[in-house]
């Protein structure tokens, strides 16, 4: 017997407590009580939404603890195109133990080194989605501490399909629109755009390179679908992304 009669109980009260789950503070602090279930030092989530109509797919991220800088090197540095894990969770679907999916599909040694500085070389990843595929999930559990164990994968294969339900209850609070994720330097750029200041001045004052600048503001208008560098500003006041004070 995998489960013990504590670990059911367990399971049923974390289970129950779903229920009341309804917004991304209460979620955050949901996922980190599931660590007295099982072990795991870092977690993330990720719901995948795609349109009925023009199948355009939006991301809705959760970083419940995951370092931050290796949030940032992950957007930059584009690890989604070379990441077997989201690779196979959102085909499959099945509970991944992150060894054995590298050594199927092995990434680039730099994607697996960098990981492993932050501490994220282990991990579970398990993900659900509804019916017609257009919510779909991925919740990955890292650390030091998480060891292949029949146990974890017992309870997540029980608990995952409840965690979905309240990502996608939680994600709906805020109104439907593509979700934009900016990245701290992102946000910095944005901030001093807003207030009128050029590349060369944004440059200066943050101590980097005029390049870098416009590399940051490229990548602001695609994120945003902005034309110019004012309408990058009025989409992101519009979402909530900088303040009107």
């Amino acid at each position: 017997m995998i489960l013990s009669k504590k670990d059911s109980n367990d399971v049923l009260d974390f289970i129950h407590s779903t229920v009341s789950c309804n917004s991304s503070e209460s979620f955050t602090s949901l996922i980190l009580k599931f660590k007295d279930i099982v072990p795991f030092d870092y977690a993330t989530c990720l719901l995948r939404r795609t349109g009925s109509i023009t199948q355009e797919e939006y991301y809705e991220g959760v970083n419940v603890n995951y370092p931050q800088e290796w949030v940032d090197l992950y957007i930059s540095k584009q690890f989604n195109k070379i990441d077997p894990i989201l690779a196979q969770n959102f085909t499959s679907f099945r509970i991944q133990y992150w060894p054995d999916t590298y050594k199927l599909h092995k990434p680039p040694n730099n994607f697996l080194s960098i990981a492993q500085s932050f501490g994220l070389e282990k991990g579970y990843t398990h993900g659900a989605r509804n019916m017609n595929n257009t919510e779909a999930s991925l919740f990955s559990l890292a650390g030091p501490t998480v060891e292949h164990d029949a146990r974890t994968e017992k309870i997540l294969q029980y608990t995952i399909p409840h965690l979905h339900q309240v990502l996608a209850r939680a994600s709906n609070t805020i109104p439907y629109h593509k979700k934009v994720f900016l990245t701290p330097r992102e946000k910095e750029v944005l901030k001093w755009l807003s207030l009128g200041k050029t590349s060369w001045d944004v440059s200066v004052i943050l101590g980097i390179s005029e390049k870098t600048i416009n590399f940051h503001v490229s990548s602001l208008m695609q994120k945003l679908d902005a034309v110019s560098r004012t309408h990058a500003v009025a989409i992101a006041f519009q979402l909530g992304l900088i303040g009107t004070g």
